[in-house]
């Protein structure tokens, strides 16, 4: 989850680009002609096979809302912003992982904790300037809420499907349902993009292929609030972006917030263990 957490960062960084001068939709239309014919090589090595189509179907639908949602914001929102909205899909994964995977999916007192600490440092990093308060804001809040509805299809659909067949899935559906979008709306078929965009879809598309394969691996072996705490990294990446690119250095209270998110984070992955005793249940079917 550190690994697409970093690798979506890289994405809404160039669809924030891009969004200068394209729609979303058309921003997740050229992002599925990049990512699909990838996806489909890695999906015919393990054989086109779809286990749990209804599922699946749930994934496509919360996955694309959720694209939507923060392909729209990233046009009115700083990337600190947009991240820090963006990380109460954790929580909300946390919550409802038990009652649509099962009681095994439960989280203990200490993810709560962990669960805080990332939401607290991730508000010291970019609460000052954040502006929730704005219509792209409410396009961040409800794509976080679907973006959570999502991950918890794709823990669900670890259990019987390929991460390649879950991850190709996505990719295909989406670019479909992004080209009924802009006919509707627009009557027509979109031209190609200028020049000089063709870079930051290019880069959006690789790294969506990426962030979405490692996400997908990271909830077929991991319990879905353990893996979604994990995305409290994003804030972090976005800070060290910030750095590398634009040499724009992190204020004290940034560097604290950071500390406290990294600090949360190698206590999720090398501490004790954050979910609680198997009693049995399954997640149903």
């Amino acid at each position: 989850m550190f690994g697409a957490t970093a690798a979506f960062t890289i994405m809404v960084g160039a669809v924030k680009l891009a969004r200068e001068e394209l729609g979303p939709l058309e921003i997740i239309l050229w992002r599925s002609a990049v990512s699909m014919p990838i996806a489909f090589v890695l999906a015919t090595r393990v054989g086109l096979r779809f286990h749990n189509p209804k599922v699946l179907a749930f994934r496509v639908l919360f996955g694309f809302a959720a694209m939507l949602g923060f392909f729209t914001a990233a046009k009115g929102l700083a990337l600190g912003d947009l991240a820090i909205i963006g990380r109460t899909q954790p929580i909300l994964v946390a919550l409802m992982a038990p009652l649509w995977l099962g009681r095994s999916e439960r989280s203990t007192g200490l993810l709560w904790v962990l669960l805080i600490a990332g939401m607290a440092g991730c508000a010291l990093i970019v609460g000052p300037e954040l502006q929730v308060g704005s219509t792209f804001g409410l396009w961040a809040l409800g794509a976080a809420c679907a973006s959570a509805m999502a991950h918890l299809a794709v823990r669900r659909l670890g259990a019987t499907d390929h991460p390649y067949v879950i991850v190709f899935a996505l990719q295909a559906s989406v670019g479909v349902l992004a080209l009924f979008g802009i006919l509707a709306m627009h009557g027509q078929l979109p031209g190609w993009p200028p020049a000089h965009l063709i870079g930051p879809l290019v880069l959006t598309g690789v790294m969506a292929i990426a962030g979405q394969l490692c996400l997908t691996h990271a909830y077929k072996i991991e319990k879905a609030s353990t893996v979604a705490a994990a995305s409290y990294a994003a804030p972090v990446f976005g800070m060290l972006a910030d750095l590398v690119v634009w040499g724009a250095l992190p204020s004290a209270w940034a560097l604290a917030g950071g500390v406290l998110v990294v600090g949360a984070g190698l206590v999720l992955v090398f501490g004790p263990a954050t979910n609680v005793e198997d009693d049995g249940d399954q997640p149903p079917t």
